[in-house]
């Protein structure tokens, strides 16, 4: 860039002069030919296509079917039995005479209700439904936002992954440009060979580097493509110019209170206590008797041999009442057993509810404080900008090395990376930070999305 260039921009505003410089430092973005995606519709793929997002759907459905399998077990069990055979008698009587029927047909049916009156491993059973249920929805609502977040921190690696490669190649094109000077004024007796084998030195390494960040970009692209499903071509880049994303209003103690109340990991994990609870109720119940109200009516045609070719009809009502007495010690060690495994189902909640408060007060500190740290870097940026120059001209007049030069470049390299990532990492945090709260929704996505109106980049 021109010395003119660079005084004109000191008037443009702060963030219009780091675009500026970026746009000075990277090398223009390839026309693309193929259709860009947009982070809004790789999720929307990712929805279509995610494995793990399809077994998540598979397990709510099997989940909600929990709550329907349990009332079953106390509402009335109707059965209906039928049965025809073909038979072939001969009667001999007590005075030795035989009574030949030859072959005839016998026919029986009969229909029973039975409705359970009193049974506490019935009732615990219909409770322990409805709480697997109430699981299997809070835990398929954790993985819909969970993908909101998966969505996002895929395509931003392989965005971040692209800022490395379009990073280094900036690097290495400034080397370039930096070893030609070198070879020029060693040619005019104003350089030395030590500039000149430093420069080649920096050159080797940085393209290593490069094959080193060509292959993670290639890595991060392909982790993409099998989220969403499809091969991926173009991105929409991240804006890096505008400032930070505005801090997330309240504390984290607020965050964490909205997470107890409304992470759906928590609240499925929650539910889960509650089934083995029941569970636990359902094994004790095994001690009490049970009462069931039975209600049958059956006909029957020559059913057996002293009916034949008679026809009947009964009906019946009656109580029915089981009593335990002895199980060889079963009841008593499936109650132990589903005592042990309420400890445990309480133990990962307890574990759950202290690692969340952990994690809601790392996404608030990181989107929070990354305000300061993405302003600090943008204004770095422009500061190295201006260095880069600075020294280059202190090199051609005599007053600043080679390597001088060469540490310049690389300081605003590594700022500017530093400053993409920066934003990534505010971005981020603050979709987990609503994800761990339980509010996270697509709509969050889409206001992330706002930012990735860049160019596209491969």
């Amino acid at each position: 860039m021109r010395p003119t260039a660079l005084r004109g921009m000191a008037r443009w505003p702060c963030w219009t002069r780091t675009v500026a410089l970026v746009a000075a430092l990277l090398p223009a973005a390839p026309q693309a030919e193929e259709a860009t995606l947009s982070l809004m519709q790789a999720y929307a793929a990712a929805r279509a296509n995610d494995p793990l997002f399809h077994r998540a759907q598979a397990e709510r459905e099997e989940g909600l079917q929990h709550e329907d399998l349990g009332r079953a077990k106390i509402l009335p069990n109707v059965s209906a039995i039928g049965a025809t055979n073909r038979n072939r008698a001969q009667v001999t009587n007590s005075n030795g005479t035989v009574d030949d029927r030859g072959d005839y047909s016998s026919n029986t049916a009969s229909l029973q209700l039975r409705q359970p009156l009193f049974d506490l491993e019935a009732w615990a059973a219909r409770n322990q439904g409805i709480a697997r249920t109430a699981a299997s929805e809070a835990a398929f609502r954790a993985r819909e936002q969970e993908l909101i977040v998966r969505v996002f921190e895929a395509y931003s690696k392989v965005l971040l992954a692209q800022e490395e490669v379009r990073l280094v190649e900036a690097q290495l094109q400034a080397v370039d440009e930096q070893l030609r000077a070198n070879t020029q004024r060693l040619a005019q007796g104003e350089g030395t060979r030590t500039d000149l084998l430093e420069t080649r030195s920096k050159q080797s390494l940085l393209r290593a580097q490069l094959v080193v960040v060509q292959d993670n970009h290639d890595n991060e692209r392909k982790s993409l493509e099998a989220l969403v499903g499809m091969p991926v071509g173009t991105l929409n880049r991240l804006r890096i110019g505008g400032g930070a994303v505005a801090r997330v209003p309240g504390s984290a103690a607020e965050w964490h209170e909205q997470a107890l109340r409304a992470n759906g990991e928590v609240e499925s994990l929650r539910q889960q206590v509650e089934a083995a609870r029941q569970e636990a109720k359902r094994a004790e119940a095994g001690h009490y008797p049970r009462l069931a109200l039975l209600v049958s009516a059956g006909q029957s045609d020559s059913d057996t041999i002293s009916t034949f070719q008679q026809s009947s009809r009964t009906g019946m009502v009656g109580l029915q009442l089981s009593v335990p007495i002895y199980s060889g010690g079963a009841v008593s060690a499936q109650a132990r057993q589903a005592v042990a495994q309420l400890s445990k189902a309480q133990a990962e909640l307890d574990a759950r509810v202290a690692r969340l408060q952990v994690e809601v007060h790392r996404q608030h500190s990181i989107q929070h404080n990354n305000v300061q740290r993405i302003e600090a870097l943008a204004s770095a940026v422009e500061t190295n900008y201006t260095l880069i120059e600075a020294t280059r001209r202190s090199f051609i007049g005599g007053e600043r090395t080679n390597l001088d030069v060469l540490t310049a470049q690389e300081r605003l390299a590594l700022a500017v990376r530093d400053l993409s990532e920066a934003r990534y990492q505010q971005l981020l945090a603050g979709l987990r930070l609503r994800q761990f709260a339980g509010v996270l929704a697509e709509t969050d996505l889409g206001a992330a999305a706002s930012n990735f109106d860049g160019r596209p980049v491969h």
